[in-house]
């Protein structure tokens, strides 16, 4: 393209722009609307039930955190040199395998309670 080959160019037309701030994209014109949960009654026969998954969750819950400490103890003590990579290996794959079960047991325990209604809070 030569430089008087202003035919060639395309004419751009001045484009109007609107300077917005940062305030005004955080401050929303409209109200959000809520999104606050129904609230869903737990059939009677079913409450018996959801105590019970609950209980099983809290446990499952438990038990994933006390294997996650367990790893990390035997990491320290293979550093430490106090048990010996074989060993190590032997006692991490049992654990990890634990949690594996541990892991599906609370996604299965979680859905459950879900279908039933549950809208309390799972950690």
């Amino acid at each position: 393209m030569g430089l008087f080959d202003s035919w060639r160019r395309k004419r751009r037309q001045k484009i109007e722009r609107k300077h917005i701030r940062s305030r005004e994209i955080l401050a929303p014109t409209t109200p959000a609307p809520s999104v606050a949960p129904r609230e869903m009654a737990i059939a009677p026969e079913h409450e018996e039930e959801v105590v019970t998954l609950v209980a099983e969750y809290e446990r499952l819950a438990k038990r994933r955190d006390e294997l996650q400490k367990e790893r990390t103890r035997l990491t320290l003590a293979l550093d430490r040199g106090e048990i010996s990579a074989i060993e190590f290996r032997r006692e991490l794959m049992s654990r990890i395998q634990e949690a594996a079960q541990v892991a599906d047991r609370l996604k299965e325990v979680a859905a459950r309670l879900t279908a039933l209604g549950y809208r309390g809070v799972l950690h």
